[in-house]
């Protein structure tokens, strides 16, 4: 069950934060002289939001710890609020908000906020710290016909769905990322840095930098501690080679959490949104938003299914025909958690390491918290400066996805697709795995 706690000195809008936003979240930092609460964040729910019958705090811990592991999600506290200090909150934040987003404001009927560890910070301020948020969304190639004949080689779906962009053409994929692979994931993060979008985002101290902005790299001399009073290009590029190696070393030490989330995105979804919306024209009246029990339910019998079969798309479509309704309502709810996790977000932060994290045993969190968050140690060296960091990494927006999503997914799909055929892009698109 998820923790609930009334914390009376938190409800004082003199000490929460704009921090960020969403379509469907706002989040807020804690910045109160209580070091119970460092490097906390508070996040609240928005207006006009498809609800699920239960809270994402519990569907994050009994439904995706259990695929992802404990040591990758983080702890959540549901906090009661009133609507009092919910429409003090919305006020004290207006000016700080994007305008494109005030369109929707905090519900201020909601009877829980989420207090969560703030991942782009640690608790104590020994040193600095950088922090990246990727949002890999590694999705495989989609089961129409048209698009199988168009293009022989396989190629993501995330990479059809630059398309839909407008302006800059991303070179970002996934896959490259995934690879594990030095050189394709440095080409995957020098494709994030020329067109960020929402799919690369950098913190210096919990606060958010503008990749691409004017001297953006001045925030990267800060952290590894590189003289930025002439910034030119050569020195610019140096510490961004620092940053991608740094991130590079990270991401391959954290190879399992990869694999993982790799293989949970395609076995999740084996139908595809085409195959599920093949299953839906005939059984979504039966269905409806489950209760965390039954969610469990549906992870153990995943759980099940992939450790004896090892089962691809295309067979798994083959046997669409003969699946009966238990099959059926299986694999829809399978694909929503996928589309979960499609959409999540992986925070690694980094801070310069010294006597005191060997003192902690490698472990540490904010004291409201029961958890201890994994610390590793690495080093750069070689052509950069020789110093050892240590890092923490989390996987952040896991909430469930409702089954009213569903048409969206299949309408946006069918406009990847789209859009894809229209740009005849073949030759730029070439993705393996």
């Amino acid at each position: 069950m998820a923790r609930v706690e009334t914390i009376p000195e938190l409800y004082d809008t003199t000490i929460w934060k704009f921090k960020a936003e969403g379509n469907a979240n706002i989040t807020l930092s804690y910045v109160g002289e209580n070091a119970r609460f460092s490097a906390t964040v508070l996040r609240l729910r928005k207006d006009n939001q498809l609800d699920t019958i239960i809270d994402s705090c519990s569907y994050v811990n009994s439904v995706m710890k259990p695929l992802l592991g404990d040591e990758y999600v983080g702890e959540s506290i549901l906090l009661e609020i009133r609507p009092e200090f919910l429409k003090a909150l919305s006020k004290s934040i207006l000016k700080m908000r994007s305008n494109n987003r005030t369109q929707k404001d905090i519900d201020h009927n909601q009877k829980y906020a989420l207090l969560m560890s703030d991942h782009t910070m640690f608790p104590s301020n020994i040193s600095p710290t950088l922090s990246v948020e990727l949002k890999p969304k590694c999705a495989f190639l989609p089961s129409s016909p048209l698009i199988e004949n168009f293009v022989k080689l396989q190629s993501c779906r995330f990479c059809m769905h630059k398309y839909l962009k407008q302006g800059h053409i991303t070179r970002y994929c996934p896959l490259d990322l995934f690879s594990l692979e030095d050189k394709r994931i440095r080409k995957a993060i020098d494709a994030l840095i020329d067109c960020p979008r929402n799919n690369l985002k950098l913190f210096i101290q919990g606060m958010q930098i503008k990749i691409g902005k004017e001297n953006w790299p001045t925030s990267l001399c800060k952290f590894f501690e590189v003289d930025y009073s002439e910034l030119d290009d050569k020195k610019q590029q140096y510490v961004i080679d620092m940053f991608i190696a740094l991130l590079i070393q990270a991401i391959k030490e954290e190879q399992y959490l990869f694999r993982k989330l790799k293989t949970l995105q395609k076995t999740l979804d084996e139908l595809d949104i085409e195959g599920i919306n093949k299953l839906l024209i005939t059984y979504q009246p039966k269905l409806s938003e489950l209760s965390l029990e039954e969610w469990k339910l549906i992870v153990d019998e995943y759980v099940k299914r992939t450790a004896t079969n090892n089962s691809n798309n295309e067979n798994a479509r083959e046997f669409m025909s003969t699946m009966e309704y238990k099959q059926i309502r299986q694999r829809i709810y399978e694909h929503l958690m996928s589309a979960t996790l499609k959409d999540c977000s992986i925070i690694f932060s980094f801070r310069k390491s010294d006597m005191r994290d060997v003192a902690r045993q490698n472990s540490h969190s904010s004291p409201i918290f029961q958890n201890k968050e994994r610390l590793q140690q690495i080093s750069l060296s070689d052509n950069y400066l020789d110093r050892s960091y240590v890092y923490k990494v989390n996987v952040i927006d896991l909430d469930p996805k409702p089954l009213a999503k569903l048409p969206y997914y299949q309408e946006l799909d069918a406009k990847i697709v789209e859009n894809y055929l229209k740009c005849n892009a073949t030759n730029n698109s070439k993705c393996s795995e």
